[in-house]
């Protein structure tokens, strides 16, 4: 009779939390421990000592197994969790692959990291210019780039618990922690929208790590509240990497975040993190998985709600990247009718940032995206005009949008002049996504260098990005 599977307790301890992420990968691949094992160069014994926590896993063989795995950086990522964790133990003779010397192992450099798609919470994705003149994203030192008065505002307002495995002592005596977990992420949300992804990652991933160790000291209805916060911060973390425009590691927690809103048999989270999914899948261009995805978040959503609209609008965008105008249109008018005529509007309904305005946006992306720059544009400029001040972020993403639109469409001048309004705001934030769509302005302005505002929108845009040397 086949041994049962030891539980495993990712909340005892940094090793015991990377030996489940890789038990998860494996399960989630169909591998046994002997088949993944095989893959690496490795015993299968091995692999399953790593899982229960009785080895530590070694830089080498965890890019092995990640590799193997295709966990988009997941293992990577959990691995430095383990230094301070690690065994004075001797290591087993097959715990590297081939090839590998004895000893503690080099971690791997940041270029390698970045080339594999991670991105490391002691690190930041910044714009850089290479000797042929693209722009690309690397990763560099968080203390070289943050400034203190953005990590200091980060800091105050996310109170940035720091509990010791099987404590929650952070947490305010009269305040329940799912309460308090819950007002933490609503300070941290307000704090992207002003400063962007780069200064909020990571301390949502060190909240989303509280929130594992908590789970494993409750149990009952507040274990599964505890889940529900945890699908809420995992959705937020595939937000700020996909604005960090780190696509594969936003969607590992867009995953995560789905499978524990199933786990906690909440419709409404479903439906919300369905249709974040096909957002994603449309900044990754995959027009197929954006509908098929927005229409299941459809099917989830509540009729006549927000998130119904949210599923027809991210639909539509997918509907664009196929290059069909009329299911584009159609798909728009739906999101538009229902945003318009909601059954319930509170603001503590998720998407409550959902307003006829920012369909509008997403319909000018469309656009451009269908080849119609000269209508894209002046979509853009009709929601910018109606955007909340505290959405800094967006504006900038839009105005960087209208500003391609513009020079698409044969208007350098004007393109620059918008341009230039938007790259304060990428330098503030930080956005990849604002960032990505300057790069392409540059290159379509390269046209018109004799054109004074073209020129001084690409000098200044030069100004602020690295250089490759």
């Amino acid at each position: 009779m086949p041994q049962r599977p030891k539980q495993l307790e990712p909340e005892k301890s940094d090793r015991h939390w990377f030996g489940a992420e890789l038990r998860h990968w494996r399960l989630e691949r169909r591998l046994s421990q002997p088949q993944l094992g095989a893959k690496v160069h490795v015993s299968g014994d091995l692999i399953g000592k790593i899982e229960k926590a009785v080895r530590t896993c070694t830089p080498e063989l965890a890019r092995a197994l990640e590799e193997a795995l295709g966990t988009g950086g997941a293992l990577t990522r959990a691995l430095p969790r383990t230094a301070s964790d690690a065994d004075n133990s001797p290591s087993d003779a097959d715990s590297s692959p081939p090839g590998t010397h004895s000893g503690p192992a080099p971690a791997a450099p940041p270029a390698i990291l970045a080339a594999e798609g991670t991105t490391s919470t002691e690190g930041l994705r910044v714009p850089c210019r290479t000797a042929e003149g693209r722009i690309i994203f690397v990763t560099m030192p968080r203390r070289a780039l943050l400034r203190g008065s953005a990590a200091g505002a980060v800091s105050l307002a996310a109170g940035r618990p720091d509990v010791p495995a099987g404590r929650s002592t952070a947490f305010l005596p009269d305040i329940h922690p799912v309460a308090h977990l819950q007002t933490l992420r609503r300070s941290l949300v307000e704090c992207d929208n002003v400063l962007g992804p780069t200064g909020v990652v990571s301390t949502v991933l060190d909240h989303i790590r509280l929130i594992q160790r908590l789970r494993g000291n409750t149990s009952g209805a507040d274990r599964l509240a505890l889940l529900q916060v945890q699908a809420e911060y995992a959705e937020f973390c595939g937000w700020l990497f996909q604005d960090a425009g780190d696509h594969r590691t936003a969607e590992y927690w867009t995953d995560r975040a789905l499978t524990w809103s199933h786990a906690v048999d909440n419709p409404e989270l479903t439906a919300y993190v369905m249709a974040r999914k096909a957002q994603l899948a449309g900044d990754m261009h995959d027009p197929v998985e954006a509908v098929d995805l927005a229409e299941a978040a459809r099917s989830l959503a509540p009729p006549r709600s927000r998130l119904a609209a949210m599923g027809a609008m991210y639909g539509a965008h997918g509907h664009a990247l196929n290059g069909d105008r009329t299911a584009c249109d159609r798909a728009y008018g739906t999101a538009l009718d229902l945003v318009s005529d909601l059954r319930d509007d509170s603001v503590r309904k998720r998407g409550s940032w959902l307003a006829p305005a920012y369909v509008q946006a997403q319909r000018a992306h469309s656009l451009s995206a269908l080849g119609d720059h000269r209508a894209a544009a002046d979509g853009f400029a009709a929601a910018i005009g109606t955007l909340p001040p505290a959405f800094r972020r967006d504006r900038g993403v839009y105005l960087a949008r209208a500003a391609v639109a513009q020079a698409r469409s044969g208007e350098p001048e004007l393109a620059a002049t918008t341009g230039s309004q938007a790259l304060p705001l990428a330098t503030e934030t930080q956005s990849a996504r604002i960032f990505g769509e300057l790069a392409a302005l540059d290159v379509e302005l390269s046209q018109w260098g004799s054109v004074p505002a073209v020129t001084g929108f690409r000098t200044a845009f030069d100004g602020v990005v690295l250089h490759e040397i």
